[in-house]
């Protein structure tokens, strides 16, 4: 029992310290990810709480990630973010949207390449965004 019990305690102050190696990166680094990209509609402008209520009906991409990530703090007091399984998609031109739609709209699976950000305004709907430099659709 003392033996379960030490290397409870070992696991415990060991734990820690890996998980914290296995967190990725805000901005400037770029990731690779993986999962399904769907389109989903939330409560934008004036309350941010929703549609029905008059709220304007705001449509984002989201990435479904194929497994969760930890996402490190950044240098504006954000904390370190564990868990991540959705993210909203973030694009420098309309272009992509009109390039990816028909994948989207089958949520397909594609690798996303970009910069991680943390959630800063009522037009982020997930706790962590990325910017998107590249999306690739996988192919099956």
């Amino acid at each position: 029992m003392r033996l379960l019990t030490l290397l409870l305690f070992a696991w415990l102050i060991i734990a820690p310290s890996d998980a914290h190696s296995q967190c990725l990166k805000c901005e400037p680094n770029t990731v690779m990810l993986k999962g399904i990209i769907y389109a989903k509609d939330f409560p934008g402008p004036p309350n941010y709480q929703s549609v029905r209520t008059g709220d304007e009906r705001m449509r984002y991409w989201i990435l479904r990630l194929n497994k969760p990530i930890c996402v490190e703090g950044d240098d504006f007091d954000n904390a370190r973010v564990r868990d991540v399984r959705y993210m909203q998609l973030v694009f420098t031109d309309g272009s992509f949207y009109r390039r990816y739609r028909s994948f989207v709209r089958r949520r397909a699976q594609f690798t996303v390449i970009g910069s991680l950000f943390h959630q800063q305004t009522g037009h982020h709907v997930t706790k962590i965004l990325v910017n998107v430099k590249s999306l690739v659709p996988s192919r099956k």
